[in-house]
């Protein structure tokens, strides 16, 4: 047996910890990815054996550490835009960390509610229940979800090692690395040299089947569609300084015409905030770009704050994606559907009544759009998402499913500086592509700007914190993977296993016989809280 095995709460808690620090250098800035497949071991040793309140506490520390090392860029944010004392930006740090910890606290509490014996039991459990606190953190916990750093999302970075996502989605892979810890576990912790060997084998055979699973390049209609990008790298404390919008607009302008004369895209995309000006508020900003395009005979999709009657200040503030051509704006235009809390909006805004939103782009607060709207140039559509809102699965899938040709993501990292935030948001961002069979462009406007084909395959980037403009020609793909099909079928699948495990361990309790309870299974694991 295994030394890790823990049989009190100091060494439980010790190996959740170091579960949290593995895994947290797993995701960028640390990105040390052959750790991905071991990270989750000694998270699996504490939670062996554990009572349902110590599997609880344990998935806590656990997350507690992973998302302090993870998101420190929250940190950086709040003390650099919030106005606050480093000390204080800590303590924001840890609050935000002890928040999103609690979906791992669920996963302790369900595996301990299951305890499975067997060794296929633990795997499959095990695996199950990652994804449940996945599922649960996409769409419940945290004011409205938090998909961030997804168990598969490091494969993004060799994305041929996560074609299982085009199969079922993020949650399937995520399910099968999950799995994988808990197999290597289990050969680990096998108490006879055969059943060890067999287990290791059998799970690095499934590493190797699930890496060749793809994904596949799906097959072209033939056309292209050519986009720019626009990069402009302006920080953030800079768009807010006296005297600079004009200067900032015209960079954006002169940027736009250097990139159109060395290439011909059908289309450029401006960043999230790279304009100091607002679509709805500004006529003379209006009339510039549809100037430009007709000057370069060129669609130009931006970034807008977007108000339906810009004469009330009363009336709602969107985070909108506008598509502009020579003939002017294509309606409606895309609105942000989630919102990043604190940033554009305050939660329980009636209780919170002395905190304002980190955004200084409207008065007040931005109010989240509803329902998927793409985008129509000529005969493409593109399906977007602003910032923060591509870690979230089921909107580029729903836009898939409506017909998007091109997914596009309009962001601005400004914020984050160089606490990995970056580098995990295009993670996302290529998982999306791969999930949906879409190329993919992002412009950012401090990076990381990018283009992704319909596999994944990183097909040109420009860095952090550099200035630049790229065009890439994407191909128009054929019918998306199954993955757009499947939807959610892998985490209620999964969901729906647990709570079978949990009625069958906690509920009904069936009684095995008295012969079968006297003859012992050669080839089972040593009883919960056994001597090694």
């Amino acid at each position: 047996m295994l030394p890790l095995l823990p049989s009190k709460r100091f060494s439980r808690a010790l190996s959740a910890c170091l579960a949290g620090l593995l895994l947290a250098l797993c995701f960028p800035n640390f990105s040390i990815l052959p750790l991905l497949p071991v990270a989750l071991i000694p998270l699996l040793a504490a939670l062996d054996g554990a009572r349902p309140r110590q599997a609880a506490f344990v998935g806590y520390v656990f997350g507690l550490v992973f998302w302090t090392m993870t998101i420190p860029w929250i940190g950086y944010t709040v003390h650099r835009f919030g106005g606050v004392a480093w000390p204080v930006a800590v303590l924001a740090l840890v609050l935000a960390a002890a928040i999103c910890a609690v979906p791992f606290a669920v996963l302790g509490l369900v595996y301990a509610w299951i305890a499975p014996r067997s060794a296929i039991g633990r795997v499959a459990t095990f695996g199950a229940a990652w994804v449940f606190q996945e599922f649960f953190r996409t769409y419940v916990w945290v004011f409205g979800g938090f998909p961030w750093a997804l168990l598969a999302n490091p494969l993004a970075d060799v994305p041929h090692l996560m074609g299982t996502a085009a199969l079922g989605g993020v949650s399937l892979t995520s399910f099968l690395v999950a799995s994988l810890n808990a197999a290597l576990f289990v050969s680990l912790t096998r108490p006879a040299r055969n059943p060890r060997l067999a287990w290791l084998l059998g799970a690095s055979l499934a590493a190797v089947l699930a890496a060749a699973a793809g994904p596949r390049r799906p097959r072209a209609a033939g056309e292209m569609l050519k986009v720019g990008v626009v990069q402009p790298n302006v920080r953030q404390d800079l768009r807010w300084e006296p005297g600079t919008a004009e200067r900032l607009f015209g960079n954006l302008e002169n940027q736009t015409r250097m990139l159109c004369r060395h290439d011909r895209p059908v289309v450029v995309l401006w960043p999230e905030s790279a304009s100091p000006y607002a679509w709805s508020f500004s006529a003379e900003y209006r009339s510039r770009v549809i100037a430009l395009c007709r000057e370069l005979d060129i669609a130009i999709l931006l970034s807008t704050v977007w108000s339906d009657a810009p004469d009330d200040s009363d009336a709602p503030f969107y985070n909108a994606a506008l598509l502009v051509t020579k003939d002017g704006p294509v309606r409606p235009p895309y609105f942000k559907q989630r919102l990043v809390p604190f940033g554009e909006y305050v939660p329980l805004a009636g209780l919170l009544r002395m905190i304002r939103p980190i955004s200084r782009a409207v008065p007040s607060a931005f109010t989240a759009g509803s329902g998927t709207s793409l985008l129509p140039l000529g005969t493409w559509k593109l399906g977007g998402a602003v910032c923060y809102e591509v870690v979230y699965p089921w909107i580029a899938r729903e836009e898939t499913r409506a017909g998007a040709d091109v997914l596009f993501t309009l962001t601005n990292d400004a914020w984050y500086g160089r606490a990995g935030a970056q580098r995990q948001h295009w993670q996302s961002a290529i998982t999306r592509a791969i999930e949906t069979g879409r190329p993919l462009v992002r412009a950012a406007i401090t990076g990381i700007s990018g283009a992704v084909d319909a596999t994944g395959r990183v097909l040109v980037t420009l860095g952090p914190n550099v200035k630049g403009a790229f065009s890439v020609p994407l191909e128009r793909p054929s019918a998306p993977p199954p993955a757009v099909a499947a939807g959610d079928l892998v985490p209620w699948v999964c969901t729906a296993g647990l709570v079978a495990g949990i009625l069958r361990a906690r509920v009904l309790k069936p009684l095995k016989p008295a012969a079968a309870a006297e003859t012992p299974d050669p080839h089972a694991l040593p009883p919960r809280g056994s001597p090694t």
